[in-house]
């Protein structure tokens, strides 16, 4: 759902569509955004793995496919050889299934999910294709849509109330999504330009060009140390990792070790190792 980083064009290269589609997909962007997803819904008490299978199902083809190729069709931003009738298809085709997705949701779970569905839809054209004056083509605002947002709607499919935690958690994602916009467009040479009160150079532009690689550098590893978080939050779950920080006792009088309400809380009873609040 964004141009973070405008990749270079590639020349003497000869590309596929297997290349152009990877190049198109960002990575590691998407695993990003699934990452916040998943710390959304690991907020919820109980764990619907169907639900939060059809999540990630939703957040690939709106904020990844439908998105992505949003993107490419105002600017080239991936210099892909992808036709815009192609690029279109595909846009058509991820922001199509994503909606069928959410109406599922909606018409099984609660019609309140429409309200998150709904300001997702609005922020994948109205951020890519900078529409109403590119009011919401921001840091901001993309911070909100692909981290907040995808957080709490995460959260709000599995558990359809609020609270605070998931609140709390929608900005710290919000906030992340905002520092990888920061890291990869400040150093555009137009932004370098106006900021040094200087005319465009070719010392400027290879300057610009090693500061967003070594920005785009730092944005993956947040994206990787995002990944990171959550897998360790799991395995904690799943393999009672000793180094969790507090324990928590079930309804029968058991103790559980965690670190949150994640997704699987194990216990032990009688040396036999039983699962609870996961829902399949």
């Amino acid at each position: 759902m964004l141009p973070v980083h405008e990749n270079p064009p590639v020349t003497g290269v000869r590309s596929s569509v297997w290349s152009d589609f990877v190049r198109l997909m960002h990575l590691p962007l998407p695993f990003c955004v699934l990452a916040f997803a998943t710390l959304g819904a690991a907020l919820s008490e109980r764990i619907y793995l169907n639900r939060l299978g059809l999540t990630y199902l939703g957040i690939l083809l709106a904020l990844c496919l439908g998105a992505y190729s949003l993107d490419e069709l105002h600017g080239r931003p991936y210099h892909t050889k992808f036709a815009d009738r192609t690029l279109w298809s595909m846009a058509v085709v991820g922001v199509s299934g994503a909606s069928l997705v959410a109406i599922y949701l909606i018409l099984t779970i609660s019609f309140l999910i429409a309200i998150p569905a709904a300001l997702a839809v609005f922020f994948v054209f109205a951020y890519n294709l900078e529409l109403f004056g590119g009011r919401f083509h921001n840091a901001g605002w993309f911070g909100v849509s692909w981290g907040g947002l995808t957080s709490f709607g995460s959260y709000f499919v599995q558990a359809t109330t609020l609270s605070l935690a998931p609140l709390i958690v929608s900005v710290m994602s919000s906030l992340v999504g905002m520092s990888i916009v920061y890291l990869t467009h400040k150093f555009r040479p137009e932004e370098l330009s106006k900021k040094l009160e200087i005319a465009p150079t070719a010392n400027l532009e290879a300057y610009s060009r090693y500061s967003r690689k070594t920005a785009w550098a730092i944005a993956k590893i947040e994206c990787y140390a995002m990944i990171a978080l959550i897998a360790f939050m799991i395995a904690e779950r799943l393999f009672e990792v000793p180094c969790s920080f507090r324990r928590r006792q079930d309804n029968n009088g058991n103790f559980t070790r965690s670190l949150m309400p994640i997704i699987i809380i194990g216990t032990t009873n009688g040396g036999r190792h039983r699962l609870n609040h996961l829902v399949v």
